[in-house]
């Protein structure tokens, strides 16, 4: 399943891809997000490149799941997740893999400045590899989904005012 949001933030381009670079913002992301710290695995970083996998869980009651696989799936299913940018070329990528479920996340993501402030347009695509159930298992995902990533956008936006000096 395939769509795409942007996401408007209050500062420009060059504030949030410092913040999207420095480790210490997503480790105080999570912990903002979920209440708790997100188990970090690794961070890579180079010039103009930065990457971060973390671990943390996300509850699945709120997804409309066909009742066959409601039953199957536990109540919350750990999320590894990895944060991939091009800090040169405004772009990245979210991967996320639904642990030991058919479930994976590709997100791709770029920056451009709009009247001086940074617009992120993301281009989300859901898998669920169920014969049959596949596509309705997607849309479940999306809505939860969605609004975690909306959630996470607005903690990032809220943050960036420390990276602006605000």
């Amino acid at each position: 399943m395939k769509f795409e949001e942007t996401y408007d933030f209050d500062y420009p381009v060059d504030v949030i891809m410092t913040m999207f670079g420095d480790e210490s913002y997503y480790l105080r992301k999570y912990e903002r997000l979920d209440g708790r710290s997100a188990e970090h695995i690794d961070t890579t970083q180079g010039k103009d490149e930065f990457e971060i996998t973390v671990r943390y869980g996300f509850g699945t009651e709120e997804m409309n799941l066909p009742d066959m696989i409601r039953s199957r799936m536990p109540k919350k299913v750990d999320m590894l997740q990895t944060d991939r940018w091009d800090l040169a070329a405004n772009k990245g990528r979210i991967d996320i893999d639904f642990e030991k479920t058919p479930a994976n996340v590709a997100i791709d993501m770029r920056m451009k400045d709009n009247g001086g402030k940074a617009q992120m347009t993301l281009g989300f695509n859901i898998k669920v590899e169920v014969p049959m159930l596949g596509g309705r298992v997607e849309k479940a995902i999306s809505g939860p989904l969605t609004r975690r990533v909306w959630r996470d956008l607005d903690i990032s936006n809220e943050m960036a005012a420390e990276y602006a000096g605000k």
